[in-house]
């Protein structure tokens, strides 16, 4: 497989990630990770959030191939970003998965209530969220790889300021909820609006 083929192929993997992405986002507008099953027409938590987790896997391999078509031109300030970005989406991803697939579910069928109980109080995993995942990875990764893909000239800045916004809001978690959903939808549009433009380099450098 030629270079070429493993660029459209990472593009395609931001473009399809970003919008699977987009679409977990929908969702959580109108139901709660607390909700009982039924309430979700009989859904799974696990199910749930199935279109989410693929979309993360999706992206991070876009994210590969969105870095090395501009690696060249990013410098110290690209690579620091990008490794903090891989690290804090992949953790991001883990937490998600285990935390509310599995983890609220699970103790909300103990006791009701009892999930805003823990919430009241700050646990190591919490910490590990919000200092490596939120703070490092999604926070200043994103800042770093948005401002690199702005001076890199490569893709358009667009896609480095929209990573930058959502690191904002995802810093912003803390003071109002639907930070994190904002936050969540400025990436999968970074990612989507970066493949597209990773796609069209491509399509323009084989004709």
């Amino acid at each position: 497989m030629t270079n070429r083929s493993l660029f459209r192929l990472g593009a395609w993997s931001a473009i399809v990630g970003g919008v699977l992405m987009a679409l977990d986002v929908i969702p959580h507008l109108f139901v709660d990770d607390t909700d009982h099953p039924e309430t979700l027409g009989g859904l799974a938590h696990e199910v749930w959030h199935v279109p989410g987790i693929v979309g993360i896997i999706l992206v991070l391999l876009g994210l590969i191939a969105i870095y090395l078509r501009q690696a060249d031109k990013t410098g110290g300030v690209g690579l620091t970003g990008f490794v903090l970005l891989v690290i804090g989406v992949t953790l991001g991803a883990a937490y998600s998965t285990v935390f509310h697939g599995l983890f609220v579910p699970a103790i909300e069928g103990v006791q009701v209530g009892l999930f805003e109980e823990l919430l009241d109080s700050t646990t190591g995993a919490q910490n590990v969220r919000g200092i490596v995942v939120q703070a490092l990875g999604l926070g200043i990764g994103a800042i770093l790889f948005g401002i690199a893909t702005i001076r890199g000239k490569v893709l358009p800045a667009i896609g480095g300021w929209l990573f930058i916004a959502a690191a904002l809001f995802a810093a912003a978690n803390q003071f109002f909820d639907a930070a994190q959903l904002i936050s969540r939808a400025l990436f999968a549009l970074a990612f989507i609006w970066l493949g597209s433009a990773v796609l069209s380099i491509s399509q323009v450098e084989e004709s």
